[in-house]
């Protein structure tokens, strides 16, 4: 980690979390930035390696400016911070680009597990949004667009080799790239390489999307085990 963003309105929590991220990434500098126009002011000359992005802000939407930081910032990891834990939030900020979810309400020995999951690849999410991502999509639509979809499915985890389903399914059930690469007999290298093409076929960027494109193409149960 080099420069860790913080996007929060409210002082006191902005300083909380800042406290977070110096206890789970040793010698990162943090910049709190309190509103909308503040963060695009920073990030258009200082790259971030990490936003936490809160969305309820004075001068804006936290979630129109995730896909702004990934402009300015592309290997920027940005985790949406809120209290907000409504589908509609949740799946706006995974669909603008967001890597991970968490919840302030969170303990704070929670919140920093997650973030060093980070380091090892594992996504950012807050238990309870995991578990609302799979309510979310286990969800069943109206009949058209149950059709559209499921036409869509088909071709897409048609166009994945059965390896590259097999990779999709264990990264979205949250394994590390260690733990896939011992469970398929593979080398670290040669999943890596997997998942880079899983991603770019299927139009995502991180761990969090892999979880939810996995359960819209129904190669992932949603039903409680």
């Amino acid at each position: 980690m080099h420069t860790a963003l913080i996007v929060e309105d409210i002082p006191e929590t902005g300083a909380w979390l800042q406290v977070l991220l110096e206890r789970a990434f040793t010698g990162v500098a943090v910049k709190v930035c309190p509103t909308c126009a503040a963060t695009r002011q920073f990030v258009n000359t200082n790259p971030v390696s990490l936003a936490l992005v809160d969305i309820n802000l004075p001068d804006g939407n936290g979630l129109d400016l995730i896909g702004y930081i990934r402009v300015a910032s592309p290997n920027a990891y940005i985790i949406t911070s809120t209290i907000f834990d409504d589908d509609e939030h949740i799946i706006t900020a995974l669909r603008n680009g967001a890597h991970g979810y968490l919840l302030k309400d969170s303990s704070e020995q929670v919140f920093i597990q997650k973030l060093r999951g980070i380091l090892t690849g594992d996504p950012p999410l807050s238990p309870s949004i995991a578990r609302r991502i799979l309510q979310c999509f286990s969800q069943p639509l109206p009949k058209a667009e149950a059709v559209s979809t499921a036409n869509t499915s088909v071709t897409e985890t048609t166009s994945l080799s059965q390896r590259e389903r097999d990779v999709l399914v264990l990264v979205a059930k949250g394994l590390s790239r260690k733990e896939v690469a011992e469970l398929l007999g593979l080398s670290g290298n040669t999943v890596a390489r997997y998942i880079r093409d899983v991603y770019q076929k299927l139009n995502i960027s991180s761990r969090a999307e892999a979880a939810v494109e996995a359960c819209r193409m129904g190669l992932v149960s949603t039903e409680a085990s």
